[in-house]
């Protein structure tokens, strides 16, 4: 190897040190393969600091629904009752799991194209991340604002008969919507499944309604011919 190429190999991977590094930090407590079938609570998001900027997602309390945080907002949706759902705002809440990360800031990319499932969403995100210098090996939140044309996303409903929302039989329900604008909200990684991704998959992606009055976790996509915004955070 000539020097120039030693040099050069070196350079490179500095940088990507570098841009490693700069990456805000993914924070995990708890995880899904863990929750057994007790849903023990290990963290309370009132302990979480700083809150400014925080993003996250994990179960809310013992399954009473979803928990998604989203520029230091945090929301909590359940569906106790057939066919309905509701939105509420509050930091005394509980999780058997939950990611987040503090980012204040976002690279903004242009996403063309289209999306018939979570699994395009994940080979996009990584591709574009891929593209531009991001360390695949490195856990990091993203987001994705738009209109969409079809999803279907599920609140998770309790399993244990002395939580609050019970119902026999049910652990979800599942609310679809069409021509509708939000945000999806995700974590990436390729070394979490399981821990806070499916074991099937490197996302876990939650969707926010732009009114702010439905979120849930996404199950289902079909959306063609639109643009959108995805964003990754901001090296420092």
């Amino acid at each position: 190897m000539t020097i120039k190429n030693l040099l050069f190999t070196i350079t490179v991977s500095l940088f990507v040190i570098q841009l490693s590094a700069q990456l805000p930090k993914i924070h995990s407590i708890g995880a899904m393969k863990d929750m057994g079938n007790t849903y023990d609570l290990n963290i309370w998001l009132d302990t979480i600091a700083p809150k400014n900027h925080l993003y996250g997602m994990g179960p809310y309390d013992k399954m009473k629904g979803e928990i998604t945080v989203v520029d230091g907002k945090p929301y909590f949706a359940t569906a106790f009752n057939e066919g309905t759902y509701e939105v509420g705002k509050d930091w005394d809440i509980r999780s058997p799991f939950l990611v987040y990360s503090n980012v204040d800031q976002w690279h903004i990319f242009k996403i063309e194209g289209e999306f018939n499932n979570v699994h395009d969403i994940q080979n996009k995100v990584a591709s574009i991340a891929k593209e531009n210098g991001y360390d695949l090996s490195q856990a990091f939140a993203f987001k994705i604002k738009g209109e969409f044309d079809a999803l279907t996303a599920h609140i998770v409903t309790p399993r244990l008969p002395e939580v609050e929302g019970y119902r026999e039989g049910v652990k979800s329900q599942k609310f679809s919507f069409e021509n509708t604008k939000g945000e999806f909200i995700g974590f990436y990684s390729e070394h979490h499944q399981g821990v806070f991704t499916h074991t099937n998959s490197f996302v876990h992606v939650h969707f926010l309604m732009k009114d702010k009055s439905f979120m849930g976790h996404l199950d289902k996509l079909t959306t063609k011919g639109k643009t959108y915004k995805l964003y990754l955070p901001k090296r420092k």
